[in-house]
């Protein structure tokens, strides 16, 4: 897992044909209501895929990828093939198109995303690192903002931050707690920050009660160049060299 990066996309999609509803789960508590995302499946060729439709009756795609690089980390999120991209595998885009999904133009040519890598020793990773993550930034992407805006937690020892991007439409998680990152972050928070991301990105509101998602949401809002109202006492803040 250390040598890895994991991505966790949502795509805005227009509204799909041949959905039926995914199994019941237990209600998810980080939510303030049972309807803020229900949660469908489509089935192409015996092949499940994964789409959410919110309350505002928007509908999303979401998926995840395990990538090597920055580089493939960065394409893990496009959404369209523009033609300086012709000859190069976009895993995302081949993927709607076998499952007959269509994203819905808004702007924007990357998805929503949420980025997890591990390391031994957080302190040890540089913040321009830290910062490429959070933005889904290629290896070759030039450093624009010139410093990181983070929360983290620590448990027995083990540090775990949140970093947003900057204007992105993306944050990530760096942790050094091996037992997070696979047994709890991976199979759930993951795509529940992320939705949570989502609708906080679109609509402005947060649909969670809960301290760590409110503390987040004061992190993603920190990183808006148009949002004014973050709270600097609740997020810290690291130069890039």
């Amino acid at each position: 897992m250390k040598n890895q990066y994991f991505s966790e996309i949502c795509v805005p999609i227009q509204t799909p044909y041949g959905f039926k509803p995914a199994e019941r789960e237990q209600f998810d508590f980080t939510f303030d209501r049972k309807d803020r995302f229900n949660d469908y499946r489509v089935e192409i060729d015996g092949q499940d895929y994964d789409i959410s439709l919110d309350d505002n009756g928007q509908w999303y795609f979401f998926t995840s990828f395990v990538c090597d690089s920055f580089d493939e980390l960065k394409l893990s999120r496009q959404i369209f093939r523009p033609p300086y991209l012709k000859n190069v595998e976009l895993r995302l885009v081949d993927l709607m198109e076998n499952a007959d999904i269509r994203a819905l133009y808004e702007g924007h040519d990357k998805a929503y995303g949420h980025a997890l890598a591990l390391t031994d020793n957080l302190s040890s990773v540089p913040a321009s690192r830290q910062a490429r993550l959070a933005n889904y930034d290629g290896s070759d992407d030039p450093t624009i903002i010139k410093r990181i805006h983070y929360i983290q937690n620590e448990y027995k020892g083990e540090i775990t931050r949140f970093i947003s991007g900057f204007e992105t439409r993306s944050f990530a998680t760096y942790t050094e707690n091996e037992y997070y990152a696979r047994e709890i972050h991976l199979p759930n928070n993951a795509r529940t920050y992320l939705k949570l991301f989502v609708y906080f990105s679109r609509y402005g509101t947060l649909p969670s009660q809960q301290m760590m998602p409110r503390f987040l949401a004061n992190l993603w809002a920190s990183a808006q160049s148009l949002n004014t109202a973050a709270n600097p006492a609740l997020y810290k803040q690291q130069a890039i060299d």
